[in-house]
């Protein structure tokens, strides 16, 4: 995957935002989503929190409310 944008949250290494393209020939292949990913301080040895800010509807993925700026 090449499409892709990572934007640093608060100048940190910790917390970042990703937008990424559709797959190509998919169901989903006109959208563009971003998700937030936060690694915790004992990262690898704890899983790292990972949530789509954009609204995507799939089963395996739960809605997640995130306004830019804000702290979750």
């Amino acid at each position: 995957m090449t499409d892709y944008k990572v934007e640093m949250i608060n100048g940190g290494m910790q917390e970042f935002f990703v937008q990424f393209h559709k797959p190509k020939h998919s169901p989903y292949q006109e959208g563009v989503w971003k998700i937030r990913v936060e690694l915790p301080d004992a990262y690898p040895y704890k899983s790292p929190f990972i949530g789509f800010v954009n609204y995507i509807y799939h089963p395996n993925v739960d809605a997640m409310e995130f306004k830019e700026g804000e702290m979750i």
